[in-house]
């Protein structure tokens, strides 16, 4: 009995030291609660309902190789109205398919600005932090790229200047991709242990690279004179945007942990490693 008890106490330390010792790459303790979402990549594509109005765990499946949609929708918005606004839900797993998965997360609590420009009234800090590592069979990776539809006139009524012109590539199902995008760094799954990675900016907010026409007082809008290049990093919800989705591109990656907790990231923090203008 003792030497049960003994092998009971080292099991459970164990338990506690494993939980103590998982942080993110930044030195962030992730503990506590939180939703745990594994995107997991298969060779066949699925053929069974895999839809659920009110959530069907926090799995999704994804092509083992090449391009899969999860698209996005707001907790507890008419596109998911089963699910709380706080809550998290897998709402179709099956990210193989034509209309790919769903998920529905809640509003991350962010504004929109311009990278480089004044944000003393603007709100950077998201209300909750999502983490990625890649996990199974080594040597995999993907890459994940937020998209969405931007709706022009919302758009200009936020710069409000005489025009504008979005520069970022087209994303693959519709709308455009960010300028950032989850890569190689994140997601290689190599033969060692791997550790959590903040990747909360690149999927809660898009950045968009914008020509935008500044006020004149004349009307060639073409002169060069009169363009300026900008960042802008939108997030996910804005009004400025409709249709969001990750776009995720898979050259062979079995398995990707991810994780949402209640603590706030600044996404303003890596504006410094966007390419410059």
């Amino acid at each position: 009995m003792k030497r049960l008890l003994i092998c009971a106490l080292v099991f459970a330390m164990m338990i506690a030291g494993t939980a103590w010792a998982l942080e993110s790459e930044d030195g962030t303790k992730l503990t506590g609660k939180h939703y745990n979402l594994n995107i997991i990549g298969v060779k066949n594509p699925k053929t069974a309902d895999m839809d659920s109005d009110h959530g069907t765990g926090g799995v999704i499946f994804v092509n083992l190789s090449g391009k899969s949609k999860i698209g996005l929708v707001e907790s507890g918005s008419a596109d998911a109205p089963g699910i709380d606004p706080e809550d998290y839900a897998v709402l179709d797993k099956n990210g193989t398919d034509g209309d790919g998965a769903l998920l529905a997360l809640p509003d991350p609590g962010l504004d929109p600005y311009i990278v480089g420009q004044d944000r003393t009234d603007v709100d950077t800090m998201s209300d909750y932090s999502i983490f990625a590592r890649p996990l199974g069979k080594p040597l995999g990776y993907a890459k994940i790229t937020t998209c969405a539809e931007v709706v022009e006139s919302e758009f200009l009524d936020y710069f409000d200047k005489d025009g504008l012109e979005i520069l970022n590539e087209a994303a693959y199902s519709s709308g455009v991709a960010s300028i950032e995008q989850v890569g190689h760094d994140v997601t290689f799954r190599n033969k060692g242990k791997t550790t959590y990675v903040n990747v909360t900016a690149e999927l809660l907010t898009i950045v968009l690279k914008v020509d935008v026409w500044v006020d004149s007082d004349n009307d060639n809008f073409q002169d060069d004179d009169e363009i300026e290049t900008v960042y802008a990093r939108i997030p996910i919800f804005s009004d400025i945007l409709q249709g969001e989705y990750w776009e995720y591109d898979n050259y062979g990656l079995r398995l990707l942990s991810v994780r949402f907790y209640p603590i706030s990231t600044d996404v303003s923090a890596g504006d410094g490693d966007l390419p410059a203008l």
